[in-house]
Formats: C-alpha cells, sequence, structure tokens
C-alpha cells in the first residue's frame, strides 16, 4: 500500500506543492487516529478490530504505526527533494524494508541488533532492482541511494525505518547527483 504515494506522485498528482498539501492532510488524518486510537479505548477497540493483525508488537503498545510514518515521512521527500529522488527513495523504503523484513524472518542467521545481514541483503539487492528497473536517475546515483536505503534499515538506531530509509537514501541521491 505504501507504493501508492511515490506512484501518486509520478502519475497521479505530478505537481510538488500539491502532492505536498494532499501528502499533509493524508498525515494529519493518519496522525489524529494514531493519537486517538492510544488515549481512546473506544477508537483503539475499533482500529484494533480492523487493522490489530497487521501492527508489530510496538505498534499495539501505543507508538505510531508504520503507515503513519510512511505518510509522515514522505511530506519532506516531496516537499525538499527532486522529484526522481523522492519518488525512488520511497520505493526503496516500500520495497526495501519488506524484503528485508521477509529475508530476515527466513533466512537470518547473522544478527545485528534486532535485524539481520541476510535480511540487508534482501534490502540491498531489491534497492538495486528498482534502481535499475525504474530508471528515473542514473543508476550510479540509484546504487547509492539503494546502499544507503540498505544501510538506514539495518541500523540499529530507536528511529522508525519508514522515515530513516527515504530520507537517509533521498540525502545520499541528492549529494551524489551533485558529484555524478
Amino acid at each position: 500500500m505504501s507504493l501508492i504515494v511515490p506512484f501518486g506522485y509520478l502519475y497521479i498528482v505530478p505537481d510538488k506543492l500539491n502532492m505536498t498539501l494532499l501528502m499533509i492532510v493524508i498525515s494529519s488524518v493518519f496522525l489524529i487516529i494514531d493519537l486517538t486510537r492510544n488515549k481512546n479505548n473506544f477508537i483503539r477497540n475499533i482500529f484494533n478490530r480492523y487493522f490489530a493483525f497487521m501492527l508489530r508488537e510496538h505498534e499495539k503498545r501505543g507508538r505510531l504505526t508504520g503507515a503513519t510514518w510512511v505518510v509522515l515521512a514522505s511530506i519532506p521527500m516531496i516537499y525538499f527533494f527532486p522529484k526522481e529522488i523522492a519518488v525512488l527513495s520511497l520505493v526503496f523504503m516500500s520495497m526495501g524494508d519488506i524484503a528485508a523484513g521477509l529475508v530476515g524472518r527466513s533466512f537470518g542467521r547473522t544478527s545485528i541488533g534486532k535485524k539481520t545481514i541476510e535480511g540487508s541483503i534482501g534490502c540491498l539487492t531489491i534497492c538495486v532492482l528498482v534502481a535499475y528497473m525504474m530508471d528515473i536517475v542514473p543508476f550510479t546515483i540509484g546504487m547509492v541511494g539503494a546502499i544507503f536505503a540498505t544501510v538506514f534499515e539495518l541500523l540499529p538506531i530507536n528511529i522508525d525505518d519508514n522515515l530513516l530509509i527515504p530520507v537517509g537514501s533521498g540525502t545520499a541521491m541528492a549529494i551524489a547527483s551533485t558529484f555524478i
């Protein structure tokens, strides 16, 4: 579902300002729902009835959901970065994070904190494939973004990787684009 944001920016609302404003509205709704469910038992019960099966343990214990972090992260990415970099970094977050989780849970043996090297290899592989297949920035810049998306996915920092991955990979690609 998180791919809706970057592809929506590419094909549905291609204007930077309009997409930023749309994401501010959507983020506000997500944030209000998330904060309300954490404070109000009635809302929490309704929310859990429909969405609890998708939540990770820390999200069930009062933290913001990954979906909220996705839409929040999209605001600075869309507003501050060139469209191609914003889109690619958001796709890295969507696809790379999922690959890291699936590969890490299925094949992970070598742990770094709560993550695995095998999961990171899955993240890197998917991000490199995305950079190659989307072909919206030069491949060398996409590779820099893929590497940094993987590094930020692996880092044992207590900040949601739905924020870290796009900001980290987008910043790296923006810097690399000034040199390459």
